[in-house]
């Protein structure tokens, strides 16, 4: 029988999941819990432009779905705990 190794798994710091070290560190950056994240689909603008889907590639400028949700208290509450 051969010892396995082993590798230490870390927690995300703001929601429950779990990894090696350098996939959180990469998760954390863009993690939804985060207050301090970085929108991947927007840049943290609020508002980007898309594809309008007609075939013709016309770009749109659209509100970001993911930075609509954010909710400033809650994040302010979430951060005085941390």
């Amino acid at each position: 029988m051969k010892e396995v190794k082993t590798q230490k798994r870390y927690k995300c710091d703001f929601c429950k999941r779990q990894g090696v070290a350098r996939t959180m560190k990469l998760h954390e950056q863009i993690c939804y819990k985060n207050p301090r994240r970085v929108c991947s689909t927007c840049n943290n603008a609020g508002k980007y432009e898309h594809d309008s889907g007609d075939g013709i590639s016309t770009m749109v400028e659209a509100t970001c779905p993911y930075c609509e949700k954010y909710d400033p208290q809650r994040y302010k509450l979430m951060e005085e705990e941390i």
